[in-house]
């Protein structure tokens, strides 16, 4: 079981506005990811070290972030390293390529989830 990080008060809460503010292309990957649709937990707008991952999947340790306009990948970068010191992968896609390809992005997504979970590992 990965470890259990203790937030505050305040992340709480803004991970909670954060999701009451989903774009229209977050909301339209959202039912692919809950419940379980592919074998995994995944949390939306997540805390973590201080930063909010779109989507989250704490048994796997994978985040996956869907970048708008704004987004520079310069910083992302960056970000992307401290997680994966942290041990989590960070799974990265435009607005554009949910938008074009929803179908592609969610297979990319199942086979990094199976290339995680003991099925990719051998087992």
């Amino acid at each position: 079981m990965p470890e259990r990080r203790l937030r505050t008060r305040k992340q709480t809460l803004r991970a909670r506005a954060l999701r009451r503010e989903v774009s229209r292309t977050e909301w339209k990957l959202w039912p692919y990811l809950r419940r379980r649709q592919l074998g995994v937990l995944f949390r939306r707008q997540h805390p973590l070290e201080g930063r909010y991952l779109d989507y989250y999947c704490p048994a796997l340790r994978l985040g996956v972030e869907v970048d708008g306009p704004l987004h520079e990948a310069g910083a992302d970068a960056g970000r992307d390293a401290e997680l994966a010191a942290l041990g989590v992968t960070i799974l990265r896609f435009s607005v554009q390529e949910v938008d074009d390809d929803l179908p592609g992005v969610i297979e990319r997504i199942r086979l990094v989830v199976w290339e995680l979970s003991e099925g990719g590992a051998g087992g």
